[in-house]
């Protein structure tokens, strides 16, 4: 009986240290991931310092394969429109394109990147001149990014939208 109580008690033990090896290996496992996988709010601080630089490739960088951009509304776009949605990297050059070709941006300012999980916010203020009508227009803006595998996934943009109609016209 001691024998079996004694034999027991080693493979309990040994369960014991097999079961907290596995779980501290899991733990180191998940801070190693934690420590090398970009935030949220790094990936949206990393898009504006491209942004900031004119640094093109690095702005189409920041974005995942599968994006979708959505600038102030949910719709296909016609021709050189800005608002609307666009799709993959295309759709990023596209948007950049269209950005370039319809404003003279005077200032652009990023006053807060917040990020929580896969979701990152932004906010700020911009003035541009629209190139057609050599108006000025200036709007506070607000940017909601989801991100996977450290690339811009979803892109969601808003900004005063009527203050652009009145200046276009």
């Amino acid at each position: 009986m001691t024998k079996t109580i004694s034999s027991l008690a080693i493979i309990l033990l040994i369960a014991s240290i097999t079961t907290n090896s596995i779980c501290q290996t899991k733990q180191k496992s998940k801070t190693m991931e934690t420590l090398t996988k970009k935030q949220s709010k790094e990936v949206v601080q990393d898009f504006f310092t491209a942004f900031g630089k004119g640094d093109f490739n690095g702005v189409v960088n920041s974005f995942h394969d599968s994006c979708t951009i959505i600038a102030v509304r949910d719709v296909s776009r016609t021709g050189g429109e800005i608002y609307g949605s666009y799709k993959g990297k295309d759709g990023v050059k596209t948007f950049l394109s269209n950005l370039g070709n319809a404003f003279d941006t005077k200032a652009f300012t990023v006053e807060n990147v917040v990020g929580e999980g896969s979701v990152s916010f932004a906010n700020g203020k911009f003035t541009h001149v629209i190139k057609s009508t050599g108006k000025s227009f200036s709007s506070d803006w607000a940017l909601m990014c989801v991100i996977r595998d450290g690339k811009i996934l979803e892109y969601h943009f808003y900004e005063d939208s009527q203050k652009f109609f009145e200046a276009s016209k």
